[in-house]
């Protein structure tokens, strides 16, 4: 850029300053190096009052430790986000052996989430985990990773890692009490569909 404010000068021409010259000279010392700008944006960058960028979309909420199955599935179909559409006139009933415990976790309409050790009566389905699944699907830290894992299990089974879906009612009667829509009763016996 330099060259635009240079004027050529001829041997025959008087070297006197004209005002244009000097405005030129001016202009040419105004001109930061490129050493200069990058410094400058460094120490503006530092001068920036820190701010908070938001959290990246489609982060997850974690889910809590839980040292048993059975206390993690009832934490989420506790949870609005994970059992959401859950509502109070749905009723389920699952048998899970997990752990070499048989337990149940129901909903009656209108009633809570409940949840004991022992064998169910007229249960929708009954779901076996392995104990190498159940470790993995413990240290699950969000519910997609719950999911990946529970299905990777059901779809592809290894020797000591399983989850063995038995739909014991039909499908269609599943379907109308919520299992379609609910995203972990649609985890838990989707698969099986």
């Amino acid at each position: 850029m330099s060259r635009f404010f240079r004027r050529k000068k001829k041997d025959d021409e008087e070297t006197e300053s004209r005002p244009e010259d000097d405005i030129a000279t001016e202009i040419k010392e105004e001109v930061p190096t490129e050493a200069e700008v990058i410094e400058e944006k460094e120490e503006e960058k530092v001068m920036e009052p820190a701010t908070l960028e938001p959290a990246p979309e489609g982060r997850e909420d974690t889910i809590p430790y839980h040292d048993s199955i059975q206390a993690r599935l009832v934490y989420m179909l506790n949870d609005p986000v994970m059992a959401d559409g859950l509502e109070g006139t749905h009723e389920f009933m699952l048998e899970f052996m997990a752990m070499g415990e048989r337990f149940w976790i129901a909903k009656a309409p209108l009633g809570q989430i409940e949840s004991k050790v022992g064998k169910a009566t007229d249960e929708d389905a009954h779901i076996r985990i392995s104990n190498d699944a159940v470790a993995e699907l413990l240290n699950a830290a969000t519910f997609s990773h719950f999911s990946k894992i529970y299905l990777k299990y059901y779809k592809a089974s290894e020797a000591g890692k399983f989850i063995k879906i038995e739909a014991r009612k039909p499908i269609t009667d599943l379907n109308r009490r919520g299992y379609a829509r609910v995203p972990v009763l649609k985890l838990l016996i989707g698969a099986a569909r």
